[in-house]
């Protein structure tokens, strides 16, 4: 009687214990799927989505005056997705985007649609920016209002980048990091010029 007593409590105990481990080990597999997908989605945050595919073109007003006049009026580029992305959807409702120069900073991609325009070069017509395409990034500064500056703009000059200064253009997509694309002006002898 005796050593039924011990097998059944025996029994109990292992049947304890391995439920116990079962718990354990779930548990174990639950926290390392769940850092894996923490580490995987924190990559694709710090990776940039969005590349720039070309050199950069700027087109120049007063060309024949002194440098100190001259002014970035148009600036054009293209972009693609970088390997391993998911589609970036590019239209201006999703998308932000800024330029900064030495006199302040503004945002220039908005539903008006003067400034800054993307349109899809060889896309499929949508607004995804999908691998293997490519779409123009043209901003038009003379479209870009004083007061859109902060702090406002005193006056048309200090809306535009000038030969000898430093430019920045922000591409916020809605997942993956920032592209930034900041250049500074060599010395302007044509009106349209790439910008290295």
């Amino acid at each position: 009687m005796t050593g039924l007593e011990t097998a059944i409590i025996l029994v109990a105990f292992v049947i304890t214990a391995a439920a116990f481990a079962f718990v354990v080990l779930n548990m174990g597999f639950l926290t390392a799927e769940k850092a894996q997908s923490v580490i995987s989605s924190g990559m694709s945050e710090a990776a940039s989505a969005l590349l720039t595919d070309s050199g950069l073109i700027g087109q120049f007003a007063n060309v024949s005056g002194d440098q100190s006049d001259i002014c970035l009026t148009k600036l054009t580029f293209y972009l693609k997705l970088s390997q391993g992305h998911e589609p970036i959807d590019v239209d201006d409702d999703v998308l932000v985007a800024t330029y900064t120069n030495q006199y302040g900073h503004g945002e220039i991609y908005s539903t008006n649609g003067t400034i800054m325009t993307i349109s899809g070069v060889n896309s499929d017509g949508d607004t995804l920016l999908e691998t293997g395409e490519k779409f123009k990034v043209e901003i038009d500064f003379t479209q870009l209002p004083k007061s859109n500056m902060d702090p406002e703009a005193a006056d048309w000059t200090e809306k535009y980048a000038h030969p000898y200064e430093e430019f920045r253009v922000e591409i916020r997509p809605s997942a993956g990091a920032v592209l930034t694309v900041e250049r500074q002006i060599p010395a302007v002898y044509s009106a349209v010029m790439t910008i290295e």
